[in-house]
């Protein structure tokens, strides 16, 4: 998932929680913009922290995937040694 598709949609998601908290209160949906604005930020920053959160992770489990390697190819070495 890229950075503009995980933000945008976080965003896209913060309008339709607000729009839908409106609906809800049966107040009109569009006489406060600011609103909407307010909750597409918090989604989208709440959108762009989650990216980072995967990139980061992504980042630590090619490296452990790594590192199980090389000790699979040192302990099939060991064995064949000792044998």
């Amino acid at each position: 998932m890229s950075l503009i598709t995980s933000v945008s949609g976080f965003a896209a998601f913060g309008v339709l929680v607000r729009t839908y908290a409106l609906g809800l209160q049966k107040r009109p949906v569009l006489s406060n913009p600011s609103g909407h604005l307010l909750a597409a930020g918090v989604f989208g920053s709440f959108g762009y922290l989650l990216y980072n959160v995967q990139e980061r992770q992504s980042v630590l489990i090619a490296a452990k995937k790594e590192q199980m390697i090389k000790n699979r190819a040192r302990a099939e070495e060991l064995a064949a040694l000792s044998q």
